[in-house]
């Protein structure tokens, strides 16, 4: 975990004016995320409560048309 930070720290110094290397570093991060959700084993529960929240939003949309 720290070994992630400071590499992370490194490539966005090194990276900082250049757009595909903050895509790169923005990618890193989002995949290990991913990776600790599924470890986690939580993201079935958060996905189906998203799913409601979206349904909800959108029945709500349509009852103010």
């Amino acid at each position: 975990m720290i070994v992630d930070l400071l590499l992370g720290m490194i490539v966005n110094v090194l990276m900082v004016d250049n757009a595909s290397g903050q895509a790169l570093t923005k990618g890193v991060l989002m995949y290990n995320k991913i990776e600790k959700v599924k470890e986690e084993d939580n993201y079935k529960a958060g996905l189906h409560e998203e799913s409601q929240q979206i349904l909800k939003d959108i029945i709500r949309e349509a009852g103010k048309q």
